[in-house]
């Protein structure tokens, strides 16, 4: 026995360095991530042991207990990571990770047999179903939880090169209790140093390796997104062949804020918000010349950016848009001139009066600008008068057809408005000369397309008249919905017009003719109002979600902590007046016995022993590996004595029939008999 207490009392002082390792892993998580208001209270629950000398016991269904406490502690902080980290959630839940595990490291601090109760209990089944045994095993939660704690640091990434280094710090200390006895301590330091050394290089070329890919895949991903706006350019449906499917998906909401504009005033809505403007037409495509982004000044209201002069009589409006639907390209009237709570760290704007941001996913911001000005967008060049040769012969054509010599800009656009009201609007992709430009065999034959057909049509005729003309891409506001209360912007409301050079400023003109809302509405499915219903729903959570991302992190967890309180309390309550005690009738515990049976064996006193000359049993090894070992390092007299120990002491662990007294005693005596003679 006193073999067994000397074992336990140096499994003590292993089990308590490693504790020990795990408070110094937590102040590097703290550390870090940044949650040291965190990480301090966890490294004093776990340093108390010094003090508080009070254990519990424990069986396998409280074990399970604090189990399942980790697992909502960790469903709950998965919900939080969502909330605060969208985008990238996984890496915050990572570093979440020791508070969801500390509840097992505080048992594996204050509880008697937790170890135990792993290696046995949770291997019984499958032992009895094998219908063998095996020596005892435990399992150490220390081991784990000091690797979560290394996996939760490294998931804040603040500072890779001193996170590395003191991390292969606390695994040294790990490795070097457990070196092998026999090597000398400077030459596995020395290698250990080469290993740390080596694998710091490879941590850096893998850390450039994956900011490589990073940047690769989103380039390639950037390149299949769907519905996407690209400021650069902008490839139509015009010259395909079939039918246009518009969806009827809702892509973002607007909202009146002045007091003095009601939320169906005829005079604002419909409304045309643009997301990019285009001067260069050939084949099918527009481009935007020179395209050249810079910096929009931040006012000193944080969120707020200042794009124009501001007047008395601008209106402000309230977009709820999902910024990744156009890579960070904003959606906005023509004459914006400021835009507020948006929280972004940098917004560009190019001479054609596309803006784009910094940031993707959901954004909702406030616009003000003036509905009776128009664009502030760079004066005309000659780009803005150039037409396509392929197209040259149809434009003049047409001119000639309208008569538009000597008659004036104003009278020239209304009248080129006017004519495109006799064309038909279609989404059918239809062509009757496959031979000619789309442009061409649109103002020649069938006199019937889409938005794109009239808006491009539209910009080369006036630049036919000397007119200065641009390509716009953008939607059309116009549905008000009566259970939220605002307008909603669908994807089939996409829409195209023209941006006119005239009296001096950049002014929006729509030829495309005002049914083509009601044709595409006539093509809704029947389950809308119920996919509306769920949009709604999902906006409004969204909204929620928006409201507690604002939130800091010690925000959320002072509102989490009566959860977490009564969790713990629950967990807890169950250990009240279960403290050990010596004197209790152990045969409660319905794992005990089997566990307990065979640990006063006097072949540990043997094994001791054999410790202490350096020939210690590998973790690896079983007793009888062991034995075959040593029969090359003892002496025929040492052999004989421990091979009849040990196989007693595996009739005494593990036959349910036990030693015969005598048997006992034979066991007692051969050990006496080894101590005595090779002590």
């Amino acid at each position: 026995m006193g073999a067994m207490k000397a074992e336990a009392s140096a499994d003590g002082k292993s089990w308590d360095g490693l504790a020990s390792l795990c408070s110094l892993a937590i102040a590097l998580w703290g550390w870090q991530t940044g949650l040291w208001w965190l990480a301090l209270p966890m490294i004093v629950g776990l340093e108390s042991r010094h003090v508080a000398t009070q254990r519990w016991e424990i069986s396998l269904s409280d074990l399970k207990e604090v189990a399942k406490l980790c697992g909502v502690i960790l469903s709950i902080l998965s919900v939080v990571s969502v909330i605060l980290e969208k985008e990238a959630f996984i890496y915050s839940l990572i570093q979440w990770l020791p508070v969801a595990a500390f509840p097992l490291a505080l048992a594996q601090t204050y509880a008697l047999g937790i170890q135990v109760l792993l290696g046995e209990g949770f291997s019984k089944a499958y032992l009895q179903h094998q219908g063998r045994y095996r020596q005892q095993r435990s399992i150490n939660l220390y081991y784990f939880y000091f690797a979560i704690c290394l996996l939760a640091a490294s998931a804040a990434d603040s500072n890779r090169f001193s996170f590395y280094g003191f991390a292969t710090v606390l695994v040294a200390l790990l490795l070097y209790a457990h070196r092998p006895k026999r090597s000398a301590p400077i030459i596995w330091l020395l290698l250990f140093c080469l290993s740390a050394g080596l694998g710091f290089v490879g941590h850096v070329q893998i850390s450039h390796l994956q900011q490589r890919l990073e940047e690769q895949m989103i380039a390639m991903l950037s390149d299949f997104a769907s519905g996407a706006i690209s400021p650069e350019s902008n490839t139509t449906r015009m010259g395909s062949v079939g039918k246009l499917k518009l969806s009827s998906k809702i892509a973002f909401r607007v909202s009146t804020d002045s007091a003095s504009v009601s939320p169906k005033d005829p005079s604002l809505f419909p409304l045309l918000l643009r997301e990019a403007t285009y001067n260069r037409y050939q084949l099918s495509t527009w481009g935007a010349t020179d395209a050249l982004f810079k910096p929009v000044p931040a006012a000193p209201t944080k969120g707020t950016w200042q794009l124009a002069p501001t007047h008395p009589q601008d209106i402000s409006i309230t977009i709820a848009d999902n910024l990744k639907r156009g890579k960070g390209v904003l959606t906005l009237p023509s004459a914006t001139t400021e835009i507020r709570q948006l929280n972004v760290t940098e917004m560009q704007k190019n001479q054609y009066g596309t803006v784009q941001v910094d940031a993707t996913g959901n954004a909702t911001y406030q616009v003000r600008f003036d509905p009776d000005a128009g664009a502030t967008d760079a004066p005309p060049t000659e780009t803005d008068l150039q037409i396509p040769i392929a197209d040259s012969a149809a434009i003049a054509q047409t001119l000639q057809r309208l008569a538009v010599e000597n008659k004036s800009n104003s009278e020239i656009i209304s009248q080129v408005a006017a004519y495109f009201q006799t064309f038909k609007y279609s989404l059918d992709l239809i062509r009757t000369d496959g031979t000619a430009p789309p442009i061409s065999d649109f103002l020649l034959n069938t006199q019937a397309g889409h938005c794109e057909y009239f808006a491009s049509a539209t910009a080369l005729l006036l630049r036919g008249a000397g007119i200065p003309a641009r390509y716009v891409v953008g939607y059309s506001v116009h549905e008000f919905s009566p259970l939220e209360r605002q307008y909603i912007v669908r994807s089939r409301d996409a829409h195209a017009w023209t941006l006119v050079y005239f009296n001096g400023a950049w002014q929006a003109v729509d030829t495309t003719p005002p049914d083509w809302r009601s044709q595409e509405k006539e093509q809704a499915s029947s389950w809308q109002i119920f996919s509306d219903f769920a949009a709604f729903l999902s906006f409004q959570f969204q909204i929620k979600l928006r409201q507690l991302r604002d939130l800091s992190p010690p925000e959320i967890m002072l509102l989490l902590t009566p959860l977490f309180g009564f969790l713990l309390w629950k967990s807890f309550h169950r250990f009240k007046g279960r403290r050990a005690n010596p004197l209790e009738d152990e045969s409660k515990n319905e794992w005990l016995p089997s566990i307990q049976n065979g640990l006063d064996s006097e072949f540990y006193e043997i094994a001791q022993q054999l410790e202490e000359r350096d020939l210690a049993r590998s973790p690896s090894e079983s007793l009888l590996q062991w034995s075959l070992r040593l029969n090359a390092l003892l002496s025929e007299a040492e052999q004989n004595t421990f091979s009849s120990a040990l196989a007693l002491h595996y009739r005494y662990r593990f036959d349910p029939q036990g030693l015969t007294p005598a048997e006992r005693a034979q066991l007692t005596a051969l050990s006496q008999n080894w101590l005595s003679r090779y002590h």
